[in-house]
């Protein structure tokens, strides 16, 4: 049955700085670099992918390029928007206390209500859902197929969406799914559903999903 291996791009210089990256970008660090190669060793080692669905962002393409460094057998390589982070509007670029500090409502709101609170002018998680919609049947219809294995390259917030869609989660429990950059999921057909397994900078497959 079909693989589908959802990757986060490698650490960058706004994630040391816990500044809100979205729409927004920022370089990979060296520790960022290490990731992505490790992303793509593993990749290599469990027999290669056939294709790469790649968000657009610097971030992301960044990482792809170090991945395919390791795939011998080049991947195809598609770059969708409907992967793009969570677009964070006036956020972006801010390190969360200067959010908490500029916008203290906006930030209490946020608490409050995490799924459904969006920063002024940007998206909120269920917009994503929104946004993901076209590409999610492809997705699927992976799963449910005898096809070669797919990557996504994608972001934070956005996997944590798409992992919500394809494994049916409530947006409470979706709030706990966290992807750390070293981490890359695999999504295959099993007896009771979906089974997810990780792998830590190369290192699994370990059993679940990273959860708060």
């Amino acid at each position: 049955m079909g693989l589908l291996y959802v990757c986060r791009h490698g650490e960058t210089e706004w994630n040391v700085e816990q500044r809100m990256q979205g729409h927004g970008d920022s370089a990979l660090t060296e520790r960022g670099e290490r990731q992505a190669r490790a992303h793509g060793a593993l990749l290599a080692a469990r027999g290669g992918v056939d294709e790469l669905l790649v968000s657009p962002s610097g971030r992301t393409r960044a990482t792809a390029a170090l991945m395919l460094e390791s795939l011998e057998s080049a991947p195809r390589i598609g770059f969708h928007p409907e992967l793009m982070e969570r677009h964070s509007g006036r956020w972006e670029g801010l390190t969360l206390d200067e959010i908490a500090a500029r916008d203290a409502e906006g930030w209490a709101q946020r608490a409050h209500d995490p799924y459904f609170h969006r920063p002024p002018g940007g998206e909120n998680h269920a917009d994503l859902e929104v946004r993901l919609a076209p590409l999610l049947p492809r997705l699927e219809t992976q799963l449910a197929s005898d096809t070669p294995a797919l990557a996504v390259v994608t972001h934070g917030v956005l996997a944590r969406v798409l992992l919500k869609c394809l494994l049916r989660l409530g947006p409470q429990e979706a709030l706990r799914v966290i992807q750390p950059n070293a981490v890359v999921y695999c999504l295959e057909p099993g007896p009771a559903g979906l089974r997810v397994t990780h792998f830590v900078q190369g290192r699994g497959p370990f059993e679940g999903i990273f959860r708060h």
